[in-house]
């Protein structure tokens, strides 16, 4: 007797919109307006901060020199990594029963005043360390606590892409130019190139001069790569131990990927002149970034990153 085949027939997956569609129907009106009102809140009272946000991440920004200097341009992936933190911790979040916890307005009223004050002096860390702060407390009031401290990784995230980091980067950035420097002239020196060296950053060779300004001190890079370094340890879920080792790697990394560039940079403007030298410096930048994520990737596999 023939045996009759049979075919087990999949139903197609659903997109993550419509994924979020379906949610969206599970809810009663009284919440979406809640939401939605909470969003426009949102955008009103930090509108002088996000509206500048696009051109601080393009290099363009208005506020102080640091931000116009590219410290942020990375910012322009952060949302979608904060969207993707979102969409791998989706299946443990989305059936958490959404609860108004009408406790946060308490909470909320403090940071709107504090946000006031910041509005009358114009500090932008106070006022983007507001914006997330009201971020999470709107979910706890829209959908409860519950809901906050799910999103609170994804939430947080976002601080990579608002000037928060201004005295972090006035404090350091002599002393990584420094570093940088000396990396550099340790890698041209190892390979026989003639240098010499009359300022702590600044390195002469015979036929081309390195000055590492302030751009170059690879604080930029250090932000960026501190960023894609806490990406991979929220979604990879690794031990505690492995992800110490990535925080531990990032600094020295980053010090020996800058040095890296900038012996490059000289060894280019050595052989073949200035203007190349000049041409490699303003691309070797996305090189030094994509090296560096791409080693930070590979070691978190390493580690034990099973994606």
């Amino acid at each position: 007797m023939a045996q009759q085949a049979t075919e087990t027939i999949n139903p197609p997956q659903k997109s993550l919109l419509e994924k979020a569609v379906d949610f969206l129907k599970t809810c009663d009106r009284g919440w979406l307006w809640l939401t939605i009102l909470a969003t426009l809140g949102i955008g009103a009272a930090f509108w002088p901060l996000i509206k500048e946000l696009p051109l601080m991440w393009l290099g363009l920004g208005t506020w102080e020199n640091r931000t116009g200097d590219g410290y942020y341009s990375h910012g322009l992936l952060v949302p979608f990594i904060s969207g993707y933190i979102i969409y791998r911790q989706w299946p443990s979040i989305k059936d958490i029963k959404v609860k108004p916890g009408w406790i946060a307005l308490a909470p909320l009223a403090v940071i709107l005043w504090i946000l006031w004050a910041a509005d009358a002096v114009d500090i932008q860390q106070i006022r983007s360390i507001s914006l997330v702060t009201v971020m999470m407390l709107v979910v706890w009031l829209v959908a409860g606590a519950r809901w906050m401290f799910a999103l609170a990784p994804a939430i947080l995230y976002l601080l990579f892409a608002l000037p928060v980091f201004t005295g972090f980067i006035d404090t350091y950035t002599n002393d990584l130019q420094i570093v940088s420097t000396k990396v550099a002239a340790v890698i041209l020196d190892g390979i026989g190139y003639s240098i010499y060296q009359s300022q702590p950053t600044e390195i002469l060779m015979d036929n081309f001069d390195l000055n590492v300004a302030v751009p170059c001190s690879g604080l930029k890079l250090l932000v960026a790569v501190s960023a894609f370094t806490v990406f991979f340890m929220l979604i990879a879920k690794l031990k505690w131990w492995a992800n110490g080792l990535m925080v531990a790697v990032v600094l020295p990394l980053c010090l020996f990927i800058n040095g890296l560039r900038i012996a490059l940079i000289g060894i280019v403007g050595e052989e073949n002149g200035a203007t190349a030298g000049l041409a490699f410096h303003d691309y070797s930048g996305y090189i030094t970034l994509l090296v560096c994520f791409f080693v930070l990737f590979k070691f978190a596999k390493v580690l034990g990153w099973k994606d």
